[in-house]
């Protein structure tokens, strides 16, 4: 069976931090805090661990969606045996279908895919860090699609608005940046970025133009529990096509982001999850997660525990 994976995760996902918490309620605002990205550099040497101790965390699994799902209410799309959730209520849709050659006991389970990825930036770059829970560890798409058929590997795929969402969703202040855990000798679509200018996106591959991505490194793999990456890409790429914003880059500039993370387990075809924008909305960027550049050089953030779910309730009685 083709695997789809569509987490909606636009309203659901709540992090905390020592200063404030967030949360991302029904694909409209964060409701209490934006996201804090500390300032430190981060060398791209294969130890993730500094990032890992004190870079922002974003973290999301299978089995919190059932949590949600248990607590809110299951839409009648719902099927459980296929263990597709829908739960309005917060915005979460999780397609999770068989991929061929997929365990199925563990199909749909945090063995599947749980993300785990960090931040931080510099002067000159943003730096980006996995360290996710995969069952199935991807890196070469369908040999009749090429190599910018990024939806058919484990990639890690963030659109950028620049503009804090006070721009258009079709615009220079729109970038699609998109890493795959592996080194970048072994695949000319390690690295894949689009621009766009006018509404249609320029999307160069690092094996096609290595120098278009100014320097950028990025070094992963498999885990013993899935994979990893790290990467670093620069203000100045990212801002290619914006250089009016580079100069706001500082303690307190502020961009909105929306993921997708193709995990397609080996399949022809492709799953993915969706996190940080409505469902039924994607492209509304102005409702996008909002992530703030902090002076502070450590958050410490991580997953929200179960005893603050009170205060998710609360948002929608």
């Amino acid at each position: 069976m083709k695997r789809a994976i569509l987490f909606g995760l636009a309203g659901a996902l709540a992090l905390s931090t020592t200063a404030s918490a967030q949360l991302m309620g029904n694909g409209n605002f964060w409701y209490s805090g934006d996201g804090s990205i500390p300032n430190f550099s981060e060398a791209i040497d294969g130890d993730i661990s500094n990032i890992k101790a004190n870079g922002y965390n974003l973290s999301w699994k299978p089995s919190q969606v059932f949590q949600w799902g248990d607590m809110y209410g299951y839409s009648k799309e719902t099927d459980l045996e296929s263990r597709r959730i829908r739960v309005y209520a917060i915005d979460v849709d999780n397609n999770l279908y068989l991929a061929d050659g997929e365990d199925p006991a563990e199909n749909g389970t945090d063995a599947d895919l749980t993300t785990n990825y960090y931040f931080a930036w510099d002067a000159d770059n943003l730096y980006i860090a996995a360290d996710n829970i995969d069952n199935h560890y991807d890196i070469v798409q369908h040999p009749d699609n090429g190599d910018n058929a990024f939806w058919q590997r484990d990639t890690f795929w963030i659109t950028m608005d620049l503009s804090d969402g006070a721009g258009p969703n079709n615009s220079t202040n729109i970038v699609d940046f998109r890493a795959c855990p592996c080194n970048l000798d072994e695949s000319t679509a390690s690295l894949d970025i689009s621009h766009y200018i006018d509404g249609e996106g320029t999307q160069i591959l690092y094996g096609a133009d290595p120098s278009y991505f100014l320097g950028q490194e990025l070094v992963g793999g498999p885990s013993a529990t899935g994979y990893w990456f790290e990467t670093n890409p620069s203000w100045d790429l990212i801002f290619l096509f914006s250089p009016d914003l580079r100069s706001n880059v500082g303690d307190g500039f502020a961009f909105r982001g929306r993921f997708i993370i193709p995990d397609p387990d080996g399949d022809d075809s492709y799953g993915q999850t969706y996190f940080g924008a409505d469902q039924n909305d994607l492209g509304t960027n102005a409702k996008w997660p909002r992530f703030v550049l902090t002076s502070a050089n450590t958050t410490n953030q991580t997953a929200v525990e179960a005893t603050t779910w009170g205060a998710v309730k609360s948002l929608y009685r």
